[in-house]
């Protein structure tokens, strides 16, 4: 949904959506019903146990307890989106619109995740690519095994082919805009 300052603060959630639910006397699973959220999604939710927040529910949430969403999205981590979301160039912004923008800082989120997590996969598979020409070299040294020159340089320059992907640019043009 958007860019996270920090991890969901699950407490912060948890204490707004249970106070706001006791202030309109109703239970956990009357607010599921009145606000279309199943009971599960929202007890995951209320107890942090849900990565990615679907924006829908924190808006049924929002106008089922009256209370804003602008806090919800806060406890849920988005503090820089909603800083961008307040600015006048999102003034008149219809509710569809903003979401559609949020949804777009969520697969924004999503494909940095996804970009570091192939980042680190490579760097393992270097890291142990170097450790073992490492300890080929040490057993050619002590005469345990025969590594010859050409064979080190070929697998030198394949950890470094296979690093080429590490050094790339993220894609920026993936990150939302707003027109």
């Amino acid at each position: 949904m958007g860019e996270r300052s920090e991890f969901m603060n699950s407490d912060k959630l948890k204490n707004l959506i249970e106070s706001a639910r006791e202030q309109r006397k109703i239970s956990q699973r009357e607010l599921a019903k009145i606000s279309g959220i199943s009971r599960s999604t929202l007890n995951d939710l209320i107890n942090g146990k849900i990565k990615k927040i679907n924006l829908d529910d924190l808006i049924k949430i929002s106008e089922t307890l009256n209370i804003s969403l602008e806090s919800l999205l806060e406890a849920c981590g988005f503090d820089k989106a909603i800083k961008t979301l307040t600015t006048d160039r999102y003034a008149g912004m219809t509710t569809k619109t903003l979401k559609e923008l949020l949804d777009k800082y969520q697969q924004s989120e999503m494909n940095l995740l996804d970009w570091d997590a192939k980042k680190r996969t490579i760097s393992g598979k270097v890291t142990k690519r170097l450790f073992n020409i490492r300890n080929k070299i040490e057993l050619s040294e002590r005469g345990e095994k025969n590594y010859p020159y050409s064979e080190i340089i070929a697998d030198i320059d394949l950890a470094m082919e296979e690093l080429k992907a590490v050094h790339e640019k993220y894609d920026y043009s993936k990150l939302p805009r707003n027109k």
